[in-house]
């Protein structure tokens, strides 16, 4: 699929469907060159420091 129209966090497996959503659960990156594109892990894991709950570390 293209870029904005689907993300998957290969953290977690949280999976968001469309601009708004991706937006909400993911946000964007701006790449520099004009290209704007999900971010590849969620805002969730992104915040807790992208580690799995279930971690022993």
């Amino acid at each position: 699929m293209p870029y904005g129209e689907y993300a998957e966090c290969p953290n977690c497996g949280k999976t968001a469907h469309g601009e708004d959503e991706i937006e909400e659960l993911f946000g964007y990156r701006n790449m520099g060159d004009g290209r704007t594109i999900p971010q590849s892990w969620c805002r969730d894991c992104r915040s807790s420091g992208g580690h799995d709950d279930d971690d022993d570390e």
